[in-house]
Parts: C-alpha cells; structure tokens; sequence
C-alpha cells in the first residue's frame, strides 16, 4: 500500500507511521524496531526534565538516539 507523504512543518516524513512517546516503552531498541518496520517519526520515552538538569545517567540512556 502506498502512502502519501506526510509533512510537519518543513519535515517530510516518508511514511505516516509514527510511534508515540510512551514511558517505560519507546526505549532504543523498541525504536530501532519500530523504525525496521517503515515507521516514518520514532520519539524517544518521555523523560522528566528534572532528571536532565540533573545529569542523571538514566536520564540520557532515555533520551539515546542511537541512529547514524
């Protein structure tokens, strides 16, 4: 099935796919998953700012972007 492409904003995305931010569950590996399949967006899980400010370690392993 062919999909038209789908924009935000400036971005054109490929495919309308998109995985939400979901705590607990969009973490890299799900997202590289995801992104396997033809999603057109993935986001990383919602990670709270206070743990950013901080520099907590676990903060930034949420927030890996992992793709080249």
């Amino acid at each position: 099935m062919i999909h038209p492409p789908l924009s935000l904003g400036q971005i054109a995305l490929t495919s309308p796919l998109l995985l939400a931010p979901m705590a607990g569950i969009t973490d890299l590996p799900f997202r590289r998953l995801v992104a396997s399949f033809g999603a057109g967006l993935v986001v990383s899980e919602m990670v709270p700012s206070q743990e950013v400010v901080e520099a907590r370690p676990m903060a930034r392993a949420r927030a890996e972007l992992g793709f080249d």
